[in-house]
């Protein structure tokens, strides 16, 4: 018995040897993407730097973990099947691809079922913790640090301009149209939302939805971080005794060009449509 203590305060002396020469630090954006499977394609978001002083180079795991503010478990490493990182003496930075391999890690009820429906977890205030583990025996050879990060809840784009049933006269449409509308909120810095603007012509037998669905678009155009496009349509518009509508809206695309939020209710982070009049008759005009 008196053999296995003292092995045990040697074991225990060694590893506390061990962890006063491992220093880490640990930084995350305060409000990183809500996509976490972008958080491996983009360095800035997470910086873990490791300063490792012993010779001898070390075999270990990254334990991770993600939390609400009240400890409960939300995500953690997969430990039986994360990768192994080599130390070697010296400093050392890792990102999120090597702190957080979305692959290997394990979310836990609710937030499993947000992130299998649409890549993300609810908004909401997290914190994110790692630490360091002996390969093999999962020894704690670094301690924890954690990080509180935002994610917050995507508003889509508000159509402004041309206004819902707004009337546009005819020579003002052939000039010039002006679309405007508001940008997706939270914006980010880093990556920019592309804004795919699409405008569709109304066919006499048709509603406008039918319209946006079925009909190929008479204008198309994507455009980053910017939200003001003035189409200069060139259209005859030889209807002189009728009315032409049409129907417009935004598309808002992440940096991979997919739709920023696939959970809103059409699955296509389009704003809802707005519809507008091109007519031969100055009355009721409403200006741009």
């Amino acid at each position: 018995m008196k053999k296995y203590f003292v092995t045990l305060f040697v074991w225990g002396c060694f590893l506390n040897q061990l962890i006063a020469q491992i220093n880490t630090t640990l930084t995350v954006q305060s409000q990183p993407p809500a996509n976490l499977s972008e958080w491996s394609i983009r360095n800035m978001i997470l910086n873990y730097v490791v300063d490792y002083g012993r010779p001898d180079p070390q075999q270990v795991v990254f334990k991770t973990e993600i939390k609400l503010l009240d400890g409960t478990i939300v995500a953690s490493t997969d430990l039986q099947k994360v990768s192994t990182i080599l130390l070697n003496r010296g400093v050392s930075i890792f990102y999120s691809k090597d702190v957080m391999p979305f692959e290997y890690m394990v979310f836990s009820g609710q937030f499993k079922n947000s992130i299998e429906k649409t890549g993300k977890l609810p908004s909401g205030q997290y914190q994110i913790c790692v630490s360091i583990l002996q390969s093999g025996t999962f020894q704690v050879l670094a301690a924890e640090r954690c990080r509180i990060f935002n994610l917050y809840g995507v508003q889509l784009p508000f159509l402004m301009m041309p206004v819902n049933q707004s009337i546009i006269p005819k020579l003002s449409a052939q000039n010039a149209i002006t679309f405007r509308w508001t940008p997706v909120i939270p914006q980010s810095a880093i990556a920019p939302a592309t804004y795919r603007l699409q405008v569709f012509e109304i066919l006499s037998n048709q509603q406008p939805v039918q319209a946006l669905r079925a009909n190929q678009p008479i204008l198309d155009i994507s455009l980053r971080g910017v939200t003001q496009y003035i189409w200069q349509p060139r259209l005859s518009f030889l209807s002189t005794d009728s009315t032409v509508r049409y129907i417009w809206t935004i598309q808002t695309l992440d940096a991979s060009g997919l739709p920023i939020l696939t959970s809103d209710g059409n699955g296509e982070s389009r704003s809802e449509p707005f519809v507008f009049t091109v007519r031969t008759s100055a009355i009721n005009n409403v200006k741009q």
